[in-house]
């Protein structure tokens, strides 16, 4: 007779007793497989505005704001003044009763709030310059359809409420918003902008400069997190025309195209400018000779520098009469063609400085262009300055005497900004490492690529990487900037997210699987705001694997990684040994695939790689290798790939 109950009591017991010959005599460690591999990772499902495959759903918006602006540079007060007028398109299904602006220049207002969260010897802030900054705002107005609108408005810090006396409607309303605004340019704005001084003139590194919209989304509504310096920015997509008014004497380069070359460079320097954008050779548009040369700049007092840049989601500048200017085209996948321009003072020109900043720039953009997504702006400036390294669209500032090798690495990184976040619009301010640590994950694969590996880094050994960081002072990954401790920011914005992506391609999924799925969230999220979990979805859609072990472990958790061999025995066929059963345990809380280093008597070394899947009900696993060799030696990760905190367990030796 079938007896249900008793048959399952029966196969309970066998599993019990199965599962404890297998443990038993083992190491036991703090390793729970139904923690890791807990299927309950996404508290929410896809919907029409957020696919569950990670990618925007077929009623996905986002608010468009557009730009005009027009400044001046006073460059004997360090002052920026202008006029923006903004046109923004509300096209959420949310009627909007009032409106958000940042007014980032507000930090360095003398009683900022940002400055009084700032502690002394912090790189945010205005380093401990006497405050004298913040935006001065006048002529405020709002209109639509060129009507005025009523309204009343507050500034709150870096930050800015326009209360529209009747709602912005959903589903396309636009508004236009106008004022006149001012600032005093901090000598070092939050190692973001600011102005530093050379033998030859003061160079202007400007962002930041104008009053920009707030993002409004449907993942949190208005985002109005302050600018208080660790945080970097989240800002909507529309075109932006500007122009900046500069003494003569200087050279200005901006985001975007310059639209008035020939008003602005003199007779020769303008076909020097031409032949640049058909040359593969640098061309030098300014030298270092003609920098102190009358004749090298338009005999005017002043001149307007005139720039747009469409669809990106914000614009810069830098001015100065020290400039010397390269510029060199660059190749683009689909046949178009931009302009890698390099300015920079004389005393960081030379070949072992910015000298090779045009031929840097032009390496990194092709390179990402070709693997990823095309670059989509008309010109690329690399700005050197006293900015240690700072990107936005189509212009990044770099620290001026960066020399060698330092010199690639800043302009690689700032340029590789390009992608992340100024195509994929991520929110800075809330998750840092979706720019910073999937822009250096991409940095090492075009640093080894570059000019036959000229400055490729070392393998990194991932187990002291590993020890290194489960200090507990080192917090995590999954923190907003502004709330996590200055000096963890390298560690979990840039370093800890790009090893992980390193691993997940490297020994996870491997390179074909990831760098598709990775190509596709690129292009599904291209001048759109993803989240986190928009990405963590995508990547696991693309490559077909179930991943949330790896963003539970590595992004939202500290978890550490610990196998250990624990025992390798002879297998036996009748008298004869046909291979080894290698006995390997999981003590720690992060699983990760097994590699095995298996050397036999003869000298042949072999590796063995085991899924990760062998951990989702089980502690510990046995590995069969089948050989009639003598096994002398077993290691786990060999190669030192993997972050196992603990190398005294990872070897066997007979």
């Amino acid at each position: 007779m079938f007896n249900k109950p008793a048959l399952v009591l029966l196969l309970l017991c066998a599993f019990s007793l199965s599962g404890y010959g297998q443990q038993s005599g083992q190491i036991v460690g703090n390793y729970d497989p139904h923690a890791a591999f807990s299927p309950l990772f996404y508290t929410q499902n896809g919907n029409e505005y957020r696919s569950a495959n990670g990618y925007p759903g077929p009623r996905y918006w986002q608010n468009r704001v557009d730009y005009t602006i027009s400044s001046n540079l006073d460059e004997a007060n360090n002052k920026v003044t202008g006029s923006v007028t903004i046109t923004y398109k509300n096209n959420s299904p949310d009627k909007l009763p009032y409106l958000w602006l940042q007014l980032d220049q507000n930090l360095f207002a003398p009683e900022s709030r940002g400055n009084a969260l700032i502690a002394a010897g912090s790189r945010y802030g205005a380093r401990g310059e006497k405050l004298e900054g913040g935006y001065k705002i006048e002529g405020l107005s709002v209109s639509q359809k060129a009507k005025p609108v009523k309204f009343t408005s507050l500034i709150e810090d870096t930050r800015m409420q326009i209360r529209l006396d009747q709602p912005m409607a959903a589903g396309g309303d636009i508004v236009t918003i106008k004022m006149n605004f001012s600032f005093i340019i901090p000598i070092n704005g939050s190692d973001r902008m600011g102005h530093l001084t050379t033998k030859n003139g003061e160079i202007f590194s400007i962002a930041q400069w104008f009053p920009r919209m707030c993002v409004y989304d449907d993942v949190l509504g208005w985002n109005t997190l302050p600018y208080w310096g660790a945080g970097e920015f989240y800002c909507e997509f529309g075109d932006i025309d500007f122009n900046v008014t500069a003494p003569a004497s200087h050279i200005v380069m901006g985001s975007g195209e310059l639209l008035n070359p020939q008003e602005v460079f003199t007779v020769e320097q303008l076909s020097r400018w031409n032949a640049a954008k058909s040359s593969d050779k640098i061309v030098t548009v300014r030298s270092e000779a003609e920098v102190n040369d009358p004749k090298s700049r338009p005999a005017k007092d002043k001149l307007t520098w005139k720039f747009k840049i469409k669809n990106a989601r914000d614009a810069a500048w830098g001015s100065s009469k020290a400039f010397v200017l390269d510029a060199v085209r660059i190749n683009l996948p689909s046949g178009k063609k931009s302009l890698a321009v390099a300015v920079h003072p004389v005393e960081s020109n030379g070949k072992d400085g910015y000298g090779r900043a045009a031929e840097y720039i032009k390496a990194s953009i092709e390179h990402y262009s070709s693997k990823w997504f095309e670059y989509p702006y008309p010109m690329a400036v690399n700005v050197a300055s006293n900015v240690g390294g700072m990107e936005y669209p189509g212009i990044v500032f770099c620290g001026w005497n960066a020399k060698g090798e330092s010199a690639w690495g800043v302009i690689d990184h700032e340029f590789g900004h390009t992608w992340f976040p100024m195509i994929v619009g991520n929110n800075e301010r809330k998750y840092g490492w979706m720019d910073e640590g999937f822009n250096t994950f991409i940095n090492g694969l075009s640093s080894a690529a570059f000019n036959n590996g000229e400055y490729k880094a070392d393998a990194e050994d991932m187990h002291e990487i590993g020890r290194n960081l489960q200090n507990p002072a080192i917090e995590y990954i999954m923190l907003s900037p502004d709330a996590m401790r200055e000096r963890n920011i390298g560690v979990n914005l840039y370093s800890k997210p790009g090893w992980g992506l390193d691993i997940l391609r490297n020994e996870i999924l491997g390179a074909d699987r990831f760098d598709y799925a990775f190509r596709n969230y690129i292009e599904q999220w291209a001048f759109k705001h993803p989240t986190p979990h928009d990405f963590f979805r995508s990547m696991e859609n693309g490559a077909g694997e179930d991943l949330s072990w790896f963003w539970r472990g590595w992004f939202m958790e500290n978890w550490k990684m610990d196998q250990a061999i624990n025992s390798v025995t002879e297998t036996k066929a009748g008298s004869a040994v046909n291979g080894y059963n290698i006995v390997v345990a999981n003590l720690e809380q992060m699983p990760m695939p097994i590699i095995l280093g298996i050397k036999t008597k003869s000298g042949k070394t072999d590796i063995v790689k085991v899924p990760v899947d062998v951990w989702m009900r089980n502690k510990v696993w046995t590995v069969h290798y089948p050989t009639t060799e003598e096994v002398i030696s077993v290691v786990l990760d060999p190669n030192h790939v993997l972050p196992d905190i603990n190398d005294s367990n990872n070897t066997w030796k007979k």
